[in-house]
């Protein structure tokens, strides 16, 4: 499970900055450092655009980001969603073409807008067109219920990740798609699609997992990417109003965060039954052997006593001698009767001590997610010293390290959760400019405060306006990096617009 989230965490990563087309680092990316020296720091990510002044279009919501609720219609998204994967074409099965295709498709992606081939992407698409329909559908379905609750085993959890790569190969094509429409300057049809495609991001990562909130968090940044290409086409409506009428926040982080509890919780079985008081010897140590036999199942890690390793080495009866006399003192410590405790088989009392110190840990990282960001982070940094106090104080338990291990996943999340927050609302501020521009002979504002039309939001981040600067026509828009921290891709973000003057 670790390491399968470890690597999960990784390839999205790369996803979710993979996947902004008009967006590149300030300089071109170094090589490799040679032995020695030293390579340079890491840039901000830097988005340069030309965009035309916009005032809001009449109505306000003429364009729009999610389906309204009289626009739903009664159905389970998630069928829709697997149908759409179903319905799309078959991939060419000779090694050669499905290189050439390939090839194809990876030149459209790097395209620029101007070089874009909206005709021959259309043209391409059209093999597309009954799953593009069943993804419309789905996100226009009033719910989504994936229906995983009975796989948040450790068994389980790889029948998810098929899952969610399907929609991430939905959304690949589905980008072409916003693309293409924008290139032919089709507004409302972008909209159709973004919609589609922002609901889509939704319905994947409110699911169970991590796995699959990062899944969503990175088609979020996909489509995120194609509202920076909507601000720069020539006259582009402005959609301040359908940004601020999105779901604050867009995703919603609890289904995740509950579920993988729920996944953890799957190691004990019985661990309500346990909970209650005390239990049969046979009973308390066919739970503990349950959660070995999990154990054993996991691949060593890169530490030199891998949790698979170590749990298949240690015998049951060892195991518990070992581990009895200290997690009876932190039961009790934990708010159990001393009396109670006494009457408890001592693998019940292992058992009980390890999920107690596991619902520690978790609740100390799922209640980050109720904070504003600036917040969350401190209380993060809190919590991990302290699940690294609990880990110092259990070091030869296995189960609490394992648990211990699942800290920087919820890191990442939060991170990744907040970054999609920040680049909405840093687009939001934009479109404010454009709005004001319009009103205003085609200039953008000195400074942020004089914008009167709309309400600008700060940086969620830091709690404070965006960094703003002007020059003539151009200006840029920063978010910073953390303090203390160096910029990258992850962190912070640079916008550096152009105002086109009247045609």
């Amino acid at each position: 499970m670790i390491r399968l989230l470890g690597c999960t965490l990784t390839i999205l990563t790369a996803v979710s900055v993979g996947s902004q087309p008009v967006a590149k680092p300030a300089d071109p990316p170094t090589k490799d450092a040679r032995p020695g020296t030293v390579a340079p720091p890491p840039k901000p990510y830097v988005i340069t655009l030309t965009a035309s002044p916009a005032a809001a279009p009449v109505p306000a919501l003429r364009y729009e980001l999610i389906a309204r609720q009289r626009e739903r219609t009664p159905g389970n998204a998630a069928l829709h969603y697997q149908r759409a994967y179903q319905l799309r074409p078959t991939w060419p099965r000779n090694l050669a073409e499905s290189q050439r295709q390939e090839e194809m498709i990876s030149k459209w992606e790097q395209a620029s807008t101007d070089q874009f081939p909206a005709a021959e992407v259309k043209k391409f698409l059209l093999g597309y067109a009954n799953a593009f329909k069943a993804l419309d559908i789905a996100a226009r379905c009033n719910h989504c219920d994936w229906e995983l609750d009975i796989n948040l085993t450790p068994d389980g959890i790889g029948t998810m990740l098929p899952e969610v790569q399907s929609q991430r190969e939905l959304a690949r094509f589905q980008k072409l798609r916003i693309e293409a429409d924008l290139v032919e300057n089709d507004f409302q049809a972008a909209s159709r699609d973004l919609m589609t495609g922002f609901r889509q991001a939704k319905d994947v990562a409110e699911g169970p997992t991590l796995i699959r909130m990062l899944v969503g968090i990175a088609l979020a940044a996909v489509y995120t990417g194609e509202l920076d290409r909507w601000v720069g086409r020539p006259n582009s409506p402005n959609l301040y109003w359908a940004l601020t009428t999105l779901p604050h926040p867009l995703i919603d982080p609890r289904p995740a965060s509950i579920g993988e509890g729920q996944f953890v919780e799957a190691l004990f079985p019985e661990i309500q039954a346990l909970e209650k008081g005390p239990v049969s010897p046979e009973r308390a140590n066919m739970a503990l052997e349950r959660a070995f036999d999990t154990l054993r199942q996991f691949p060593n890690t890169d530490e030199p006593s891998g949790l698979g390793t170590f749990a298949g080495k240690v015998g049951l009866a060892a195991y518990i001698a070992l581990q009895y006399p200290e997690a009876k003192k932190q039961l009790i410590a934990l708010g159990r009767p001393a009396a109670e405790v006494d009457k408890m088989p001592p693998a019940q009392v292992v058992v009980l001590r390890a999920y107690g110190v596991y619902r520690a840990m978790y609740d100390d990282w799922l209640k980050c997610f109720s904070l504003p960001y600036p917040q969350a982070v401190a209380e993060q940094a809190r919590a991990s010293e302290r699940a690294a106090k609990l880990v110092k104080a259990n070091e030869t338990d296995v189960m609490i390290r394992l648990f211990s291990l699942t800290q920087p996943a919820f890191a990442k999340v939060t991170s990744a959760h907040a970054r999609t927050e920040r680049r909405l609302t840093g687009l939001r501020v934009i479109e404010a400019i454009r709005m004001h521009a319009a009103a205003n002979g085609g200039q953008p504002p000195k400074q942020l405060a004089e914008i009167t039309l709309v309400p600008v939001p700060d940086d969620p981040n830091t709690g404070k306006p965006f960094e703003y600067s002007a020059d003539g026509t151009t200006f840029k828009l920063m978010a910073p990096a953390p303090a203390g921290e160096l910029p990258h891709v992850a962190n912070s973000f640079q916008y550096v617009i152009t105002l086109r003057g009247p045609n």
